[in-house]
């Protein structure tokens, strides 16, 4: 297990052994922008988006939280939450107040490393959709998103046989990248059509994770420790 790995798994621990079980509604706000949020939660079932809305009412969504996921180690590192966080299922975690993680952040130099390294590699992991979202076509957008979700969660022990839960809307895709929802339709059903994936019913299947990923132009290394 890498440093990085073995950070995560450290934070996931902390938040597993002192924290306490919560359920969340969908739709249910696990923080709000400019709040100073309460606790970290180590994610069981259940995905959460963290997002921004302009001032016009467009939404654009920076990060997906699927099961294994915490939510948020940088919230560590700042004082207020500079996204809203919203569940986007009913959701099953545990919560840990802040307070006894920034309890250990003060008086354990190692956690406190680790914690920065991880905040580090989720930054490398946004570095990584800026070029994304800068460069690429819709088509490598959506097969990169699919392939990063898919990774993630088969890491995470859910997923098998190249499917796995995907509860995301087409909006939610289209937040997410940049695209309308109806330009994310028209793309999956082309990635359907060449036979590499296909999303339907909340589910997903990649057909050929070769071929997607030759498609996406998509490198999986920035996944390592994210």
């Amino acid at each position: 297990m890498s440093a990085d790995a073995d950070l995560l798994q450290s934070l996931s621990d902390l938040i597993a052994r002192d924290g306490e079980p919560v359920r969340l509604r969908r739709s249910q706000y696990i923080v709000r922008r400019g709040e100073r949020p309460h606790s970290l939660f180590l994610i069981h079932e259940g995905w959460a988006a963290r997002y921004r809305i302009l001032r016009d009412g467009r939404r654009h969504i920076s990060q997906f939280y699927t099961p294994g996921d915490v939510c948020d180690s940088s919230w560590l590192l700042s004082g207020e939450a500079g996204h809203s966080v919203l569940a986007l299922t009913p959701l099953r975690a545990v919560a840990l107040d802040r307070e006894a993680a920034e309890l250990r952040f003060g008086r354990d130099a190692e956690f406190s490393r680790r914690v920065a390294s991880e905040s580090l590699s989720r930054l490398e992991a946004q570095a990584e959709w800026m070029v994304t979202l800068g460069c690429k076509s819709a088509r490598e957008r959506l097969g990169q998103l699919i392939l990063e979700l898919y990774l993630r969660l088969d890491r995470a022990g859910r997923a098998a046989d190249w499917r796995c839960e995907f509860p995301l809307s087409q909006q939610h895709l289209a937040d997410f990248t940049g695209m309308t929802a109806v330009h994310v339709c028209r793309t999956l059903r082309g990635l359907r059509r060449e036979q590499l994936a296909h999303v339907h019913g909340r589910k997903l299947s990649i057909l050929d994770f070769p071929a997607l990923a030759r498609a996406s132009s998509f490198e999986s290394g920035y996944l390592a420790c994210a």
